[in-house]
């Protein structure tokens, strides 16, 4: 029996708006979609490059469903990480839905409160949501629930790789399980995702931990599209200043000729460069904008990330989406699918921290149906001195832009996997004070059971969730009422009703940064500049004026001069596969044709480096008759556990990234790591030793040794730094 093609089981007028966008075809991914979504009951993970049509392929049979089957509730509910992506997805539904006769409707802070007010009075068709604008939902509307959502037949999750395995997916996850008890019907859960990798299984557990409903998989074809990419290395030297001027003076780590190179690469287009710190971002854009100025040419490189008003941002995404030739330096704020329009090609200052990120932001280009994707990767190494340290004669920066990209390369693509099960106390007390909230007051066992043992905390067992709650009641943030109800005590009640509350994970403390009536950005209050000091910000040069604390101000006027503020923000967690794929490529003799003649010498360097210090025959070198480097080319999870081992059996050790440094001679470090795997290990008390206990928003309230247990579980990895040691044993 022949199946019915997918355009026809489309609803009539969901049929009719493609015609009238004059669609010649579906895509694949779409007409898997429809017959998975209409002729089935599974949920769907739909995996595909950026700008392949996902959105589509998720609501069109969506919105077929519910056009044919109303009812008097929010059918189906987006999530989306951020707002500028809800409304960018709000303006591509609305021409969607218009004549379905669909009602479209937004919930973030921006939107105004009669809409809001509009909604609940009348709930209905599609709601376009943050996950911290649900929790709001759920703290102030919760009388609301049942009537806006039972009849909610669909979850969207957009962009689901950066939510599974982080503190905003376990509470989304949450939130969703919670939602639960006001639908009708266990709803149906569709995911998007352009960077899935091969991790599809624990996708499927996290949406549906019960195997209550089968979760279907869509992969879209991979390496469709051209690809353009090079990686330019640089050594870091001090450039000869033009003119003796603050003005044109470059940074001291910006290395010759990187910034001029830039400039030719991306002025006259539009184009994205991704940089791993703010202060690169700052730092970068006003110097490709002193370069419009010396040519006489209108300033046209962009700034865009988290520290900078909402204004700046949204004004750097109008520009983007206009005619002129704009590049906008940014933080990782624009790697997800915000519309700004198509872009030429992608930079990259140092390589990221994961195989994702860099697929992610190589997927910002080429959006368009004939267009190559095209990125270029720049890295930094130091020009090294005739005594320079073994490690920095690898230049590791340069391998782990080459072993992202290896990987990346690959068909498919090879991402981290996300890390589901972690141990979370912070935001399983953020929930916890959330039910309380919502339900005014509840059995302990009734909250064990909507956030553990139905919910999104399946690690957490009945001990710990116990231990969590000592911990509230001692800090007074909870009390229990003579019947045995928990309930919100005052300092609770003051910490839930505060605006930051809607977002489980922590905030830092930052100063406005004010020019006349213009808010400019934010700084880090632990790195304030002083009065008369002078930095960057949203692209622009900047003198302090004064700084007024009560008001957690800084008032500022334009300056000449430049320093690049401090943000928070340090080396990210890399994948113990990348680390391996720097191995093999620094042990390798392959030639890399995506390399510029620098990074092409730094790898023959780093190659010859290897076979000298005989790094395919051994990994622990010694330096001295007292010192030695054990290279672990493992991840920093593993890496931090090894570290952590070493100073329990009295080793003094330095993490240098690729491997460990000790202050012993190698047989003693040999036989004193033996030594530690002699009896089994205990996370635990490894974890004592971890310098800071305090890592997520809530932990504050949260007693030291379960913060110990909840360390020992997500940071640490016993089992790997046992592999990794064992290794080293039979290598000898």
């Amino acid at each position: 029996m022949t199946a019915t093609p997918a355009f026809e089981l489309l609803a009539r007028p969901i049929q009719q708006i493609l015609w009238d966008m004059r669609w010649p075809s579906l895509r694949p991914i779409q007409e898997d979609a429809i017959h998975k979504i209409l002729d089935g009951e599974a949920d769907l993970i739909i995996s595909a490059q950026t700008a392949a049509g996902k959105t589509e392929a998720a609501f069109l049979p969506i919105l077929s469903r519910i056009h044919e089957h109303p009812a008097g509730s929010v059918q189906t509910l987006y999530v989306g990480p951020l707002k500028a992506l809800i409304n960018d997805q709000f303006r591509r539904l609305e021409r969607l839905c218009q004549r379905a006769e669909i009602p479209v409707h937004r919930w973030h802070g921006d939107v105004d409160a009669s809409r809001k007010k509009a909604l609940i009075a009348k709930p209905s068709g599609v709601l376009l949501i943050t996950p911290e604008s649900i929790e709001s939902l759920m703290i102030n509307r919760s009388t609301s629930l049942a009537r806006m959502f039972r009849s909610l037949q669909f979850v969207v999750i957009d962009e689901i790789h950066t939510l599974a395995g982080s503190e905003r997916g376990t509470h989304l996850r949450s939130l969703l399980f919670r939602l639960q008890r006001y639908v009708q019907e266990n709803y149906r859960i569709v995911g998007l995702s352009a960077t899935l990798g091969d991790a599809f299984p624990v996708y499927e557990r996290w949406m549906r931990p019960d195997g209550d409903r089968p979760v279907d998989l869509i992969n879209g074809p991979s390496g469709e599209k051209q690809l353009l990419y090079k990686i330019h290395a640089y050594t870091a030297t001090k450039p000869r200043r033009e003119d003796g001027q603050e003005d044109d003076a470059e940074s001291n780590d910006m290395p010759l000729g990187l910034a001029e190179d830039m400039y030719e690469h991306f002025a006259g287009r539009k184009n994205l460069i991704f940089a791993n710190s703010k202060s690169d971002v700052e730092q970068f854009a006003d110097s490709l904008n002193a370069r419009c100025r010396r040519q006489r040419r209108p300033e046209e490189f962009l700034v865009h990330h988290g520290n900078v008003s909402k204004e700046v941002r949204e004004f750097t995404e109008r520009e983007m989406q206009g005619m002129r030739p704009r590049t906008t330096v940014c933080s990782s704020t624009l790697e997800l699918g915000i519309d700004i329009g198509n872009v030429t090609a992608v930079g990259q200052i140092d390589p990221p921290w994961s195989v994702g990120s860099q697929v992610q932001r190589l997927g910002r280009s080429g959006r368009g149906e004939d267009e190559p994707q095209c990125m270029r990767v720049y890295v930094r190494e130091d020009e090294l001195e005739a005594k320079a340290a073994l490690v920095d004669r690898l230049y590791p920066k340069l391998l782990r832009a080459i072993a992202i990209t290896e990987l990346m390369l690959q068909d498919p693509p090879w991402v981290e996997p996300p890390q589901i099960d972690a141990f979370d106390l912070s935001t399983l007390t953020h929930q916890i004070l959330s039910v309380l909230a919502e339900t005014g007051g509840c059995q302990a066992s009734e909250v064990f059971a909507r956030l553990c043992s139905r919910g999104a905390f399946r690690a957490i067992d009945t001990p710990l969730f116990a231990g969590v709650l000592r911990s509230l009641g001692a800090h007074e943030i909870v009390e229990q009422m003579e019947q045995g109800d928990l309930i919100l005590a005052p300092k609770g009640e003051a910490i839930v009703n505060h605006y930051s509350f809607y977002s489980a994970f922590a905030s830092d403390v930052e100063y406005s940064v004010i020019f006349g009536s213009m808010l400019i950005g934010t700084l880090p209050a632990l790195f304030l500049p002083q009065i008369n000091d002078h930095f960057l910000l949203a692209g622009r040069r900047w003198q302090v004026v004064s700084v007024d604390d009560d008001r957690k101000e800084v008032t500022v006027k334009p300056a000449r001069g430049k320093k690049p503020p401090r943000f928070f923000g340090g080396g990210g967690e890399i994948h113990p596969r990348v680390r391996q794929m720097m191995r093999e490529v620094v042990l390798g003799d392959r030639p890399l044709s995506y390399l510029n003649a620098t990074g092409v010498q730094l790898l023959k360097d780093a190659r010859a480096t290897a076979i000298q210090a005989g790094l395919k025959q051994q990994s622990i070198v010694p330096l001295s008759p007292s010192q030695c480097l054990w290279f672990t080319w493992t991840g920093t999870k593993i890496q931090r556990t090894l570290c952590l081992i070493a100073d329990s059996v009295g080793l003094q050790a330095t993490d240098r990234d690729i491997a460990i440094e000790f202050k012993a001679a190698v047989p003693d470090v040999i036989q004193m790591l033996q030594q530690a795997l002699r009896e089994p290990l205990d996370a635990e008390s490894l974890a004592t030793r971890l310098p800071a206990k305090q890592t997520r928003k809530l932990d504050h309230l949260i007693a030291v040794p379960l913060l110990v247990k909840s360390l020992a579980h997500d940071a640490l990895d016993i089992s790997g730094a046992e592999s990794v040691i064992r290794a080293l044993d039979s290598a000898r």
